[in-house]
C-alpha cells in the first residue's frame, strides 16, 4: 500500500510540473481539433534544476515518448535567451540529442544522461503552450500548465 501511495505521489509530482516530459504527454483537446500535438512552447521563464539520474527509469520512459515531438520541444526551448547563451545550464547549453533513438539506447548511458537532463531538469516556469492547429493558448504559471477548456471549446 505504501509503495503505491509513494509511487502515486512521485508520478503526480513528475506530471504536474512543467517539464519537457510533461509537455510530451499534453495535447489540445479543443472541439474540432484533429492535430493538437505537439504544443508549441512559448517560454517567458525557464529554469534548469538538476535531479537525480536513474538510468533504468529513463530507459523505461523511452518507448513511451513521442521522440520527434521531444526534439521539437528541445529546439523551441533552446531558443530561450538564457539557455541559448548557455547561462543556467551545467554544460553551457542543452545537450544535443540524436535525430533518432539509438538502437541500443538501454546501454547507452551518455544518451540516457542527455535525455534525462532534457526530460527532467528543464522546467517551463512561466509561459504558454500553443495548439499547432487552432492557436489556442494554454497558460503555464508557476510550472503548472492550465489545460482547462471553456464550455464552448469542449
Amino acid at each position: 500500500w505504501l509503495k503505491r501511495t509513494v509511487a502515486g505521489v512521485i508520478a503526480r509530482r513528475i506530471c504536474t510540473l512543467m517539464r519537457l516530459l510533461t509537455h510530451n504527454l499534453l495535447q489540445c483537446n479543443k472541439k474540432g481539433v484533429t492535430n493538437g500535438f505537439p504544443l508549441l512552447i512559448k517560454p517567458l521563464v525557464m529554469k534548469y534544476e538538476e535531479s537525480q539520474f536513474d538510468k533504468d527509469f529513463v530507459a523505461a520512459m523511452v518507448p513511451k515518448l513521442q521522440y520527434d515531438a521531444l526534439l521539437k520541444a528541445v529546439e523551441w526551448v533552446s531558443q530561450y535567451p538564457e539557455f541559448a547563451s548557455g547561462q543556467g545550464l551545467p554544460s553551457g547549453g542543452l545537450p544535443a540529442l540524436p535525430a533518432a533513438v539509438p538502437a541500443e539506447y538501454e546501454s547507452d548511458e551518455d544518451f540516457l544522461r542527455r535525455l534525462h537532463l532534457v526530460l527532467f531538469d528543464v522546467h517551463l516556469v512561466e509561459g504558454k503552450l500553443v495548439c499547432p492547429e487552432s492557436g489556442r493558448e494554454f497558460p503555464v504559471n508557476d510550472r503548472i500548465p492550465n489545460m482547462l477548456l471553456t464550455d464552448d471549446e469542449v
